[in-house]
């Protein structure tokens, strides 16, 4: 993480932004699901930023680590919870805090289903990487999630976030979804050092990109601009299409359209999840503030607070 390039200033608010953009993505995925339990979709990219994580503390000991590689092998963690094994001849990195955290998490009746590919991608004795895909022509969803956990690290070249993006992709996707995924990034970070400024960027980054998961991002990113002059509420509302809350009575915002049975019933947790990451990259915990607990919580706590704990 020591390349040069410009580098940006630390938000103000950084420390409330990586908060809620971790809370954000299971809330968008829960709310994709209206079910309680966690799934993958939200598992997985918090393992990814457990393995960033890793590559800071031991670059706050001095020592030089590959992001790739540290998100890699915490990846083939994040498989084992969710699978209930490692892929067969995968490396069987040794467990960390997230793994004892994640034994106590209840889980009702299973972990909830994601984006097929993930596991898939990961189901390989090599890391996946540009050049020997594991997930060769592979473009979905799945990849978007964890754009927003490349975008958090702070005080760092626009270059670094392309890197850890387009890494984190071909973990288990291939070229087309590792350009969405770099551009899912920057998205997400423009928003936590601009706010609602960053919206008028956000079609720039998107000319060219083709491909499932560059529908999704388009779509994400245009319904959430269109919406930026809201209340961090009303955005949340209009984005799942749901009535917002009463206005004041000389408020002449209009309530969003319900969503429908069927808009519901084929809601994407993957793309909700990055949706929810995005307002919160956007408005901080004030977009997530009437979300319901999740049993992840505890483990999102953690994981911000030894975040924050190595970057300020």
């Amino acid at each position: 993480m020591n390349e040069t390039g410009e580098t940006a200033l630390l938000p103000e608010n950084y420390s409330d932004k990586v908060f809620a953009i971790l809370l954000g993505l299971a809330d968008g995925a829960t709310h994709a699901r209206d079910e309680i339990d966690p799934g993958a979709t939200e598992i997985l990219p918090l393992y990814l930023a457990d393995g960033l994580l890793e590559a800071l503390e031991w670059a706050n000991d001095g020592v030089a680590s590959d992001e790739a590689a540290c998100m890699w092998l915490a990846a083939l963690r994040g498989y084992s919870k969710i699978a209930g094994s490692f892929p067969e001849r995968a490396p069987q990195p040794l467990g960390r805090w997230i793994d004892k955290e994640f034994a106590n998490v209840e889980i009702f009746e299973k972990i909830l289903d994601g984006d097929p590919q993930n596991l898939a991608g990961l189901d390989s004795p090599d890391m996946g990487q540009p050049g020997r895909p594991t997930g060769a022509g592979a473009d979905s969803t799945g990849v978007l999630p964890r754009a927003a956990i490349a975008a958090l690290l702070a005080r760092v070249p626009m270059g670094t976030t392309e890197t850890l993006a387009r890494s984190a992709a071909f973990l288990t996707h291939d070229d087309q979804a590792a350009k969405t995924a770099i551009a899912a990034a920057k998205i997400i970070r423009s928003a936590m050092e601009r706010s609602e400024a960053a919206a008028g960027e956000w079609a720039e980054l998107l000319v060219g990109l083709q491909g499932p998961s560059a529908d999704a991002l388009r779509e994400v990113a245009t319904r959430i601009a269109e919406n930026i002059s809201l209340s961090p509420e009303e955005a949340y509302a209009a984005y799942f299409g749901e009535h917002a809350a009463e206005q004041d009575g000389d408020s002449d915002i209009e309530a969003a359209p319900a969503a429908t049975a069927e808009e519901e019933a084929s809601r994407d947790p993957e793309v909700d999840a990055y949706a929810v990451a995005l307002l919160a990259a956007i408005y901080g915990t004030e977009a997530v503030g009437e979300r319901p607990a999740s049993a992840l919580d505890d483990i999102i706590s953690e994981l911000h607070d030894r975040w924050m704990a190595l970057l300020v």
